[in-house]
């Protein structure tokens, strides 16, 4: 097992360094936009540029928390969770800047995104909903029996 986790961490951590240098060149890009234009981006684009401002938050906290929880438990659920929500996080931030340079990129890219988030909910979240499904028929096949048991049969 931890050879697993030993040969995914490069490539993530490669991955995180193509995020922080593409984030980079596009905020360098908006900034460019901003100077040559008469209204400000940030008037003109409000929303995409406060969740792009909480994205690039999140990103930068979830990449240090992961890689602090990785120094301590090497192979950690949690610093593998934390991993991919970083990913997704700097993914968002790069989609929304691109929403905000060429808008018709930025929608298409930002659809693409919005897939690959709701499939990293359906692959995260099925086995917790599927073990939460299991258990809560059990326990409602189980309060049935015992019903079964105290209530006087009526086929006599």
């Amino acid at each position: 097992m931890p050879s697993c986790n030993t040969s995914r961490e490069p490539s993530i951590r490669a991955f995180h360094k193509y995020i922080c240098f593409v984030i980079t060149i596009l905020a360098v890009f908006l900034q460019l936009k901003q100077e040559s234009g008469t209204i400000s981006l940030f008037d003109a684009d409000y929303p995409s540029f406060v969740i792009l401002i909480v994205a690039i938050i999140i990103y930068g906290w979830s990449l240090i928390g992961g890689t602090y929880i990785r120094q301590a438990h090497l192979n950690s659920d949690l610093a593998k969770f934390i991993d991919n929500i970083s990913l997704l996080s700097g993914a968002l931030a790069l989609v929304l800047e691109l929403v905000i340079l060429v808008p018709a990129l930025g929608l298409f890219t930002l659809l693409f995104w919005i897939v690959c988030f709701v499939s990293f909910i359906a692959v995260y979240s099925y086995p917790y909903l599927k073990t939460l499904f299991t258990r809560t028929v059990g326990g409602v096949v189980h309060a049935f029996e015992k019903l079964r048991e105290y209530l006087p049969s009526t086929s006599q």
